[in-house]
């Protein structure tokens, strides 16, 4: 019981740190007041993923549609990305979401999301985004 219990524990700690790997791995702020300065000095927006521990959708969101090459170099060259653990609880209000994974494109300049999208989102439905949001 007590290996359980601690093989438990191991996985849950480890799950918790998972996104900050990726965030690490990847270039993306896990702060939001970090990346919104970062987004205001480069005069990007700003892409907010919310996630939680142990989501599977969330996970597979970051390794096979965030982590895709093409769609990572769409994110950068306009957007400063930001990953936030909703468990933590260090975000504004209004990118609280009942849903996660959940994707925000902010304007840094009044902090007013310009598109939300709830769920996971494959290679091709992301690129179809970044098609949408440039026509806008």
């Amino acid at each position: 019981m007590k290996a359980l219990l601690a093989f438990l524990l191991t996985v849950l700690i480890a799950s918790a740190q998972s996104y900050k790997e990726f965030a690490k791995d990847m270039g993306y702020e896990t702060n939001y007041n970090t990346a919104l300065k970062k987004a205001k000095d480069e005069n990007k927006g700003l892409m907010v993923v919310i996630i939680t521990n142990n989501c599977p959708w969330c996970i597979r969101f970051e390794k096979t549609t965030l982590s895709d090459k093409t769609i990572d170099e769409l994110i950068k060259g306009k957007y400063i990305p930001l990953i936030i653990n909703k468990k933590e609880g260090e975000f504004p209000p209004y990118l609280n979401t009942p849903i996660v994974p959940t994707t925000y494109i902010i304007d840094p300049k009044d902090e007013k999301s310009d598109y939300e999208r709830i769920g996971f989102m494959g290679k091709a439905e992301f690129l179809e985004l970044f098609e949408e949001l440039e026509l806008e």
